[in-house]
């Protein structure tokens, strides 16, 4: 082997597809005290006396994933999902980097002494990288600047219920007191971007049916609240990010407030990429997630937004739940859990998939 300069054991990853930036191509990786110390062309290193030679092929070799929206729910309600099985699953997939949810732990990411309870609770336990998010509720301003000295990679909020008690959803009123906080920060506020609509309540239909809760969270309801983050984002000039994006319908909004300056990002998730509303069985709740997959045009619309560079990030918004809460019995759309766990699975989507 040639010299590499570091006088220590030199391993070798050998593999026909290695993805270096965006191009994939046949490469060995040089590892030597576990870090990467160099890419070079396939086939011209060979292992020295007391080194290995892992050749795998044609397998991908390939960076880890960051999944920067995970819902790993402990402490509180472990049964759901805990750190010591949902960083395992990340691992398996490729993930090595998980952003931890501030909701559906008991308690909630926020407060800093919330915050010190969940980062107590994830140790020894993590078998990837764990950062965590801070959660923006009504009344919990003060807790914002101290929550960003104590760790936190940013915050979270809802403008629609969250579908935990703990964690209730902001009001307009609530961001402007609070938005001011993360200003001259450098810290992004994430927004699960739903308005309610009164006619919601109106909705006739058997919940067995998925058409009747696609119907009860409809595409305005995402394109008002998307409206509504932009002008938070224009006025405060704070980073701003769109969770979840589940309607191609708002990304006219998010085209052209990027291109007015706001520094505003947006993501989608495998389900939206990969699962159309009309493909989804009666009583299947397993589907179940908020907001709702849509129609097959509309997946294809986020699959150009995608490849054009308007969505920004693919995550797996992994959200499990015990099985009595998400298989019913009676698969009422309506009242199942809305979340759909995902966490292992993501490297296996692809562009335009076959139903």
């Amino acid at each position: 082997m040639e010299d590499v300069g570091l006088g220590s054991q030199v391993n070798i990853i050998r593999s026909k597809r290695v993805l270096i930036g965006k191009n994939v191509s046949p490469a060995d990786i040089l590892i030597g005290d576990g870090k990467i110390i160099s890419i070079d062309p396939w086939g011209k290193q060979q292992p020295a006396i007391g080194s290995q030679l892992l050749d795998v092929g044609n397998i991908v070799v390939m960076p880890g994933v960051i999944d920067s929206h995970v819902h790993v729910n402990e402490p509180g309600r472990s049964d759901w999902e805990g750190f010591h099985t949902a960083t395992r699953a990340a691992a398996a997939g490729g993930i090595t980097t998980i952003v931890d949810m501030p909701l559906n732990s008991l308690p909630p990411t926020t407060s800093v002494s919330n915050f010190h309870i969940k980062r107590k609770a994830a140790e020894g336990q993590c078998f990837v990288d764990v950062a965590f998010w801070g959660g923006i509720i009504p009344n919990n301003q003060v807790e914002i600047v101290p929550l960003l000295h104590a760790g936190v990679a940013g915050f979270k909020c809802f403008l629609i219920s969250s579908g935990v008690p703990e964690f209730p959803h902001v009001s307009l009123m609530d961001l402007h007191t609070a938005m001011p906080e993360l200003q001259g920060t450098n810290s992004v506020l994430l927004f699960h971007a739903e308005l309610d609509d009164p006619k919601r309540d109106t909705v006739i239909g058997d919940n067995v049916l998925y058409k009747t809760f696609l119907d009860s969270r409809s595409d305005q309801m995402e394109v008002a609240a998307v409206e509504a983050v932009v002008c938070l984002c224009l006025e405060y000039k704070v980073r701003c990010h769109i969770v979840h994006l589940s309607s191609a319908k708002s990304l006219p909004i998010i085209r052209k407030a990027k291109k007015a300056g706001a520094p505003i990002t947006v993501e989608t998730t495998h389900h939206y990429l990969s699962l159309t509303a009309e493909y989804i069985p009666p009583g299947a709740t397993y589907y179940k997630c908020c907001p709702p997959i849509r129609d097959h045009s509309n997946k294809e619309a986020l699959w150009r937004a995608l490849q054009q560079g308007d969505i920004d990030m693919v995550v797996s918004d992994h959200s499990p739940c015990t099985p009595d809460l998400k298989l019913l019995q009676d698969g009422d759309f309506m009242a199942a859990w809305g979340g759909i766990s995902s966490l292992q699975l993501g490297a296996g989507i692809k562009a335009s998939p076959q139903e």
